[in-house]
């Protein structure tokens, strides 16, 4: 059983930016907030002598390749190319780390179209070199017959396929919203409809990750209130005691940071639940914020 002090220390781990549905007068329009991104910058390795021709090549499949989120580690397989004994991957590896990065040792595996893995290999990087802030590189990957994991006739030679490192991150992409009686009452079926196809329509989470996601906002005088879906990626019911959230404005402003008392919230594995919080003007941190748009965040929380 995962204690209620796990449950915040996870879900305290990274921070969310999300769809957010905004209410201004009788107007309701929605506005995308997106976690901050980094676009790599092409680097070749010293051993390559490469004619501009062949750079250009790169350059075109590295330009189609969308930004990554910090700290982040990717492969984008490029081509295919079948031989005697195996293939040949050409592959872009790339980072958004803002410091150097060195491979000592990596474990592949490539997939066809339909999720099928075709090969699997771990690749001495050394030679590969030391790989600088925010950069992407190209590199060739040899599979052997050994490492070929169907008959070589299912390869086709520049067939389309998928690599990406062993060890990924499983994910969840499914939830199913959880409505309280009070929710289930106090919402018409139109809103009900949108709430359920906003919950479908959200990023997967990683496994063993909880995310809160602000999807209507309103003003008084006294306060700002909030609307939120808590979607726990666990595979047991989560128990909240409190949770500690932070508020940003249009402008990326901080202004205010408050923990929220819950009593024994549970949220079912895999499941969503929403949960309205009110941000009382006595706790801003600046004056006059402007809710044109607005973010919403876990407090990171300390050991």
């Amino acid at each position: 059983m995962i204690s209620r002090y796990a449950v915040l220390l996870s879900m305290t781990s990274k921070r969310f930016f999300y769809v957010i549905l905004m209410s201004v007068g009788l107007e309701e329009r929605l506005i995308k907030v997106e976690n901050k991104t980094y676009k790599t910058e092409l680097d070749f390795n010293d051993s390559w002598d490469l004619v501009p021709q062949e750079k250009y090549v790169f350059q075109f499949f590295h330009q189609q390749l969308n930004d990554l989120e910090a700290n982040q580690i990717h492969i984008h397989g490029v081509k295919l190319y079948k031989t005697e004994k195996g293939m040949v991957i050409t592959g872009l590896l790339r980072h958004s780390i803002a410091k150097n990065v060195m491979f000592d040792q990596v474990t592949l595996i490539v997939k066809n179209e339909k999720g099928t893995e075709l090969a699997k290999k771990t690749f001495d990087m050394e030679l590969f070199g030391e790989l600088g802030p925010q950069k992407a590189r190209p590199w060739k990957f040899a599979f052997e017959d050994e490492h070929v994991l169907v008959p070589l006739e299912d390869i086709e030679d520049q067939m389309p396929f998928e690599m990406l490192f062993e060890n990924y991150e499983k994910v969840v992409n499914d939830f199913t919203l959880l409505l309280d009686e009070n929710w289930e009452n106090g919402l018409s079926g139109d809103q009900k409809e949108y709430v359920s196809n906003l919950v479908k329509n959200l990023d997967p989470l990683k496994v063993n990750e909880i995310s809160v996601v602000g999807f209507h906002l309103t003003e008084t005088p006294e306060a700002v209130s909030i609307y939120l879906i808590l979607r726990n990626a666990f595979s047991q019911t989560l128990t909240i005691d409190n949770l500690p959230l932070q508020l940003f404005d249009a402008e990326g402003k901080l202004v205010s940071k408050l923990g929220f008392p819950l009593g024994e919230f549970k949220i079912p594995a895999h499941q969503a639940r929403p949960i309205s919080l009110a941000f009382s003007r006595e706790s801003f941190i600046v004056e006059n914020p402007d809710f044109s748009s607005f973010s919403i965040e876990l407090v990171p929380q300390q050991l």
